[in-house]
């Protein structure tokens, strides 16, 4: 897990509207987490809050991890992919179609995004998944700009 957190445009939106439905843990977290502290330290200030929580504000895309100039992002197995392909082939069927599903309608709003989820659910298997992330970065790049797709690179690189 990347040590520091900030909130995303779409999280900071999430606190003023609510359209999730967080458990009172990760809305608390939600509402806390920056990057000036490292993640181990909001988990344990939030009272009932997990790794897991964490984990779930990511996938919703209303956290993402914090990067500076001075450090890249290392995944969770210690040693960053070398490419987005190197990437794609450690995740599983289960972590991409988790991790697509929950990102296309925040990412490409309702009718695009339910469209690429009809996508998702066509998938013949882990290849087509992973032919579909890439488009998928395509995508977030044309509807949200290139900051929102390198976002969403290091997401899929932090899952793997």
């Amino acid at each position: 897990m990347p040590s520091r957190f900030a909130k995303t445009d779409a999280g900071r939106e999430e606190i003023r509207l609510g359209r999730h439905k967080l458990s009172r843990s990760m809305r608390n977290l939600l509402l806390l987490v920056d990057e000036s502290r490292p993640a181990e330290q909001w988990l344990q200030l939030v009272h009932g809050a997990t790794e897991a929580d964490l984990q779930h504000l990511m996938a919703q895309g209303l956290v993402a991890p914090h990067v500076d100039a001075a450090s890249a992002p290392m995944p969770l197995s210690g040693r960053a992919p070398a490419s987005l392909s190197d990437a794609l082939a450690q995740l599983s069927y289960d972590q991409l179609y988790t991790l697509l599903t929950s990102q296309a309608r925040d990412r490409l709003g309702l009718i695009a995004g339910y469209r690429f989820v009809l996508e998702v659910e066509k998938a013949g298997g882990v290849e087509d998944l992973r032919k579909l992330a890439e488009r998928f970065l395509n995508l977030v790049k044309q509807h949200q700009g290139e900051a929102a797709e390198r976002q969403m690179r290091v997401v899929l690189c932090m899952a793997a």
